[in-house]
């Protein structure tokens, strides 16, 4: 048969996808477990969750510095004794710390687990923090930090998150080169013994896994050996700057980098899918609005992008670009123009369509995959949502209309209500 390549083939609508869920468990101590089986592959990953972020930490690096030492010794193994047994089962181990939760994870087949878990349950259980390696994991992120405050986007990324929820704020980004050299190890052993225990951890479980594997992991982390204190819940207030356009002289800089935002809704509002579609339309794909005018069109920039960034606490607008020096005021114009016009005028039909073909996409994009599946519950567990809350942005994307477009940038997008902050010469 010959095909006729003339004609084009026909195209179907994209449907909402049916998400695999979790099974809940408990450990024997009343350790939760979100067991999600999914994917052919036969891995899995186990991700240790520790309430151990940011927003419990009292001083700078707690956190971080708490979370990475997990791995450079134990009572019953070194640091390289724990890095030679993940290479050599060829397993992927990941320690992070963000602004909530401090996470240990690891990826492998379940077949060498009996060889792993031991290991893990003794670097969370048991971490020794080496002396030593604690003063060399110091000098090396010193080091990094050094290089990476010599970067304009990140002098600018900093006063923009202080401008938005003032200092000492746990979302500001407080760190100086002057604590790194004021830490305590006593410090980070604290901080250790009060988050790393069995009443502050969650266990999720993800990938292709029998049913044995929860039983070992009750062996190994159900036992009543690693006690702890409730951790008390912190509450922070952002206090947000008065200026609406803060400088911040970076000498020798080749350019200058922009951010301009402000506070938006948290992520259980109403207007929160609404705000996403807003912001993916002014900045937030490639032929975004900022794009196509400030890239394509002036060339002013390389890249520019608008994200709303949804934190537990917090939610906001950022548009970030870098630019030659002597274009940051026409960029900053040209930004509030195009707010203003999503003020003025409803976006057309078919704007608005190619966003939502863009935004469907990526919204298949978040569930392609088991370690995907895990990460969106994540994304609902960790905000108190549930998986309603995919429903409604799946049908808020095919349903919006200009209107209620137009509407959400009147009421939450006026400029004058926007924060910017210019690093640069």
């Amino acid at each position: 048969m010959t095909i006729n390549r003339k004609i084009a083939p026909k195209l179907y609508p994209i449907s909402k996808p049916d998400l695999i869920r979790p099974q809940i468990s408990k450990l024997t101590n009343g350790i939760p477990v979100f067991a999600l089986r999914a994917g052919k592959q036969e891995v899995c990953k186990i991700d240790f969750v520790f309430k151990a972020g940011i927003w419990q930490q009292d001083k700078q690096l707690l956190a971080s510095l708490s979370n990475a030492m997990l791995q450079e010794g134990s009572l019953n193994y070194s640091a390289a004794q724990i890095a030679e047994t993940f290479d050599f089962h060829g397993a992927y181990f990941q320690l992070t710390a963000d602004y909530h939760y401090g996470t240990a994870s690891i990826i492998t087949l379940e077949k060498h687990l009996s060889k792993l878990l031991p290991v893990i349950e003794d670097l969370i259980k048991n971490s020794c923090f080496p002396e030593a390696e604690f003063k060399n994991l110091i000098n090396r992120r010193k080091q990094r930090f050094l290089l990476e405050i010599e970067k304009v986007k990140i002098v600018c990324q900093k006063k923009f998150s202080e401008v938005l929820f003032g200092k000492g704020h746990p979302y500001t980004l407080g760190l100086t080169s002057n604590d790194f050299d004021t830490v305590q190890l006593s410090d980070f052993i604290d901080f250790y013994h009060a988050h790393y225990h069995a009443q502050n951890c969650e266990i999720h479980l993800s990938g292709q896994f029998s049913t044995e594997i929860i039983e070992s992991l009750n062996t190994h982390f159900g036992g009543s050996d690693w006690q702890g204190p409730a951790i008390k819940p912190i509450l922070y207030t952002p206090e947000c700057s008065t200026e609406q356009l803060t400088r911040i002289n970076k000498a020798d800089s080749i350019q200058s980098a922009i951010r301009v935002g402000k506070l938006l809704v948290p992520k259980d509002h109403p207007d929160y899918f609404g705000l996403q579609i807003l912001t993916t339309i002014l900045g937030g794909y490639f032929s975004s609005r900022l794009m196509m005018n400030i890239r394509e069109d002036k060339g002013y920039t390389y890249g520019i992008g608008s994200h709303f960034i949804s934190l537990n606490k917090a939610g906001y607008i950022i548009i970030a670009t870098e630019v030659d020096k002597k274009y940051e005021q026409a960029t900053l114009s040209e930004i509030e123009r195009e707010i203003l016009q999503l003020q003025r005028e409803a976006v057309s039909n078919e704007e608005l369509d190619r966003v939502k073909q863009y935004l469907i996409g990526e919204f298949l994009r978040d569930f392609d995959g088991p370690f995907s599946l895990s990460q969106a519950f994540r994304n609902l567990h960790d905000f108190g949502l549930e998986y309603s809350f995919y429903d409604s942005y799946y049908t808020t994307i095919r349903n919006i209309s200009p209107e209620v477009i137009q509407s959400l940038a009147q009421r939450y997008f006026d400029p004058h209500t926007m924060h910017s902050v210019i690093a640069g010469q």
